[in-house]
């Protein structure tokens, strides 16, 4: 009967117990930069950051954050399976001229989390 109230108790902690989160996946990036070089001032650009995941579990990014309001991104919400490609897109937005240099950074399902992008380049003053 003891025997019978210890499993009992054991299958009810291990069912109520959440499920393990793998975090194990890999992220891999065709390019961590990317130079717009000279663009016009108030001129929205774009650029799409390629990745691969070569690991052997599906990769989930959960985030990613910029280092300023004038950088958006844009990424798969769904896991990408193994094997499979994705893209972060990121728009930036030439509001203020002059150099610029952005912190785009990805954070995801694997125990290289998170992974930092880059963009840069100069905007150019109106009527240069």
């Amino acid at each position: 009967m003891k025997i019978l109230a210890q499993l009992s108790l054991f299958l009810f902690i291990f069912s109520c117990s959440s499920p393990v989160t793998r975090n194990d996946a890999v992220i891999r990036f065709k390019g961590q930069e990317h130079d717009f070089g000279a663009i016009p001032l108030k001129e929205e650009v774009y650029y799409g950051f390629e990745f691969s995941n070569p690991g052997k579990t599906p990769l989930v990014i959960s985030n990613v954050k910029t280092s300023c309001g004038c950088t958006i991104p844009e990424w798969p919400r769904k896991p990408v399976k193994p094997g499979a490609k994705g893209e972060i897109k990121v728009a930036y937005d030439a509001t203020s001229p002059g150099v610029f240099h952005k912190t785009i950074t990805v954070y995801f399902n694997g125990k290289d989390s998170p992974v930092e992008l880059k963009i840069k380049g100069k905007v150019e003053y109106a009527g240069l």
